[in-house]
């Protein structure tokens, strides 16, 4: 009875103290979970954090960039995809001795003072830093991939590859011409068959497709955790096939513009994203074919990257490891100072003393240079040579205004029209290729801003005959060529 005052006898009570026992160690562990998984990720975040520094002047370029009114703010999608496809173990895992001092060595990379050297090489270097502490396991490679394609790099691709794009796919697209029985010959860019001339214009160059194509696959090898030859193979199979597809896509359009078929006025995108959706979906059945082929007889991907293999018989002490991280600090900390420290160095332009000097008349007619232009500083910088901005006004009052560019070298500083009305806000629509009243060939686009709305021409030409309507074909021509050149760029106010 006495067993029965508190409605519970001496093994209930045992029992309930073990399962309060049972219960706190079950929180401990809990609690110690949590605070490793912090603890790992402190130790992650503070390398990034890290190599983030040492190149901040990369990164304000990059936010500029996104701001420029371009296609580079399409690169966040790649970037926010190399985030979301990093395996959970990837951030939980403890970074290498060996990857510390080599992404420290990208980082001192990235603000090495070389005169002249281009950002887009130093954003380069400062994803290489980042894939090598973050890129390891399965699908490595592609997850690398979308970090750099996540820089802004489409204007750089039209600028060096757009004109090579457009040959080549000028020439691959006679065969398949051919085939319904038209015949055409080549011309630069040009296709002239027996009904006129058709010319393969930047926009069919490919570079936006060849783009979004290499974010695909990258995305498709990182998600299914592709390693890294395969990886390769899958990349080399998606270039050759974004390649193929932009050629059956100018070949289409051939017809199209030639007017040889009928198509309504949205035909010209409606056939590139019809192809691109056939080429996503290969390319998405490849992927899936390579990963079977990865995980043949029941095989798993490695959890580790090999690389790491050769440096894990390499135990480090509990008093070196601190050692390589003090020097890893070191490393982003003078990458990041660097950049304070005296000037990065300058780019020596080239003598003027050869200038002939301005003309006084454009297309037969006078005109006023302008002392202090508005919006013309873009036209301007980056390149060995004069601008001059000059205004023409008609009988009829109508007015325009004409950048004169004189060059004096092949240089990347000089940029189409188009970029420099992004850098002065302006949203650009591209127009085609357009002939002017003495039969003279220009690359024309619409500059739109605040209801303000420009219809702006350009054209590259030297003294010797030679002329180009995109800054791709003219830069490789002047690279073969002697100079000087002269870029002219017509603006005419829509309603004048």
């Amino acid at each position: 009875m006495a067993g029965a005052g508190n409605g519970r006898t001496p093994d209930c009570r045992r029992d309930g103290r073990r399962g309060d026992v049972a219960q706190a160690r079950a929180k401990n562990a809990e609690r110690r979970g949590v605070n490793d998984s912090v603890r790992e990720l402190r130790g992650q975040a503070a390398p990034c954090a890290g190599v983030l520094l040492a190149g901040w002047p990369v990164l304000r370029w990059f936010v500029a960039r996104l701001g420029d009114g371009g296609d580079e703010r399409f690169g966040l999608v790649a970037l926010a995809l190399a985030l979301v496809l990093t395996p959970r173990a990837v951030w939980r895992e403890r970074i290498a001795a060996w990857r510390l001092i080599v992404a420290g060595v990208f980082a001192l990379a990235v603000a090495f003072p070389v005169s002249g050297t281009p950002m887009l090489l130093r954003a380069l270097l400062l994803v290489c830093a980042l894939s090598v502490l973050f890129c390891r396991g399965g699908g490595a490679l592609g997850r690398a991939g979308l970090l750099a394609l996540s820089l802004p790099v489409t204007a750089t691709l039209q600028f060096f590859a757009g004109y090579p794009l457009r040959v080549l796919t000028a020439e691959l697209g006679r065969p398949l011409i051919a085939l319904f029985g038209v015949a055409t010959e080549r011309s630069g860019v040009a296709l002239e068959w027996a009904g006129g001339v058709v010319v393969v214009d930047a926009p069919c160059s490919g570079v936006h497709m060849l783009w979004t194509g290499g974010v695909l696959v990258c995305a498709v090898a990182a998600w299914l955790r592709l390693g890294a030859w395969r990886t390769v193979f899958f990349g080399v199979a998606g270039l050759c096939a974004i390649l193929l597809g932009n050629t059956v896509r100018a070949a289409v359009l051939f017809f199209i513009e030639s007017g040889l078929w009928r198509a309504p006025g949205w035909a010209h995108e409606g056939v590139g994203l019809v192809i691109f959706a056939v080429l996503a979906a290969g390319l998405l059945w490849l992927g899936f074919r390579l990963k079977g082929a990865n995980h043949e007889g029941g095989a798993k991907p490695p959890a580790k990257s090999k690389l790491d293999a050769p440096f894990e018989r390499v135990r480090l002490s509990r008093r070196l490891r601190p050692t390589v991280f003090f020097v890893f600090t070191v490393m982003c900390s003078g990458a990041a100072v660097m950049p304070l420290i005296g000037q990065q160095g300058t780019v020596t332009a080239a003598s003027d003393s050869d200038f002939p000097g301005w003309p006084e008349l454009f297309e037969g007619k006078p005109w006023i240079r302008l002392r202090n232009p508005r919006n013309a500083a873009a036209f301007a910088s980056g390149f060995a040579g004069k601008t001059g901005v000059f205004k023409q006004t008609g009988a009829d009052g109508a007015g325009r205004i004409v950048v004169l560019r004189w060059i004096r070298e092949a240089s990347r500083g000089v940029h189409p029209a188009a970029d420099c009305f992004r850098a002065s806000g302006f949203e650009i629509k591209p127009g085609g290729l357009v002939r002017d009243a003495n039969d003279v060939m220009w690359s024309e686009f619409l500059a739109t801003k605040d209801g303000e709305t420009w219809r702006v021409r350009e054209r590259w030409h030297d003294d010797a005959g030679g002329a180009w309507t995109d800054v791709s074909a003219w830069y490789w021509a002047a690279v073969r060529g002697r100079g000087p050149w002269w870029a002219v760029t017509v603006a005419v106010a829509c309603g004048d």
